[in-house]
């Protein structure tokens, strides 16, 4: 797993208060019990750890599983330059 991804990890770990060995690439919102109230934390987590804006096209609220949230992170990330 990438830094970048073991970080994105630990923040929704940490803001949805779940084990953060639960959380792999298929999982869903709904397998990890991640409510949208929990999900908009986690965006504003995830925007301040990585200095990036997360707009509803880049990750919206209808995410399918966390490899979307690890894609459309490290997409953020790239376009910045770092």
């Amino acid at each position: 797993m990438s830094d970048i991804r073991g970080k994105i990890r630990d923040i929704v770990a940490r803001e949805a208060e779940i084990d953060p060995d639960s959380i792999r690439p298929e999982s869903t919102m709904e397998d990890l019990g991640i409510m949208s109230v929990d999900l908009v934390q986690i965006i504003f987590a995830l925007e301040e750890a990585f200095d990036i804006y997360l707009q509803d096209d880049d990750l919206g609220y209808d995410v399918a599983n966390m490899g979307e949230v690890y894609e459309a992170v490290e997409r953020m990330i790239a376009g910045k330059g770092g």
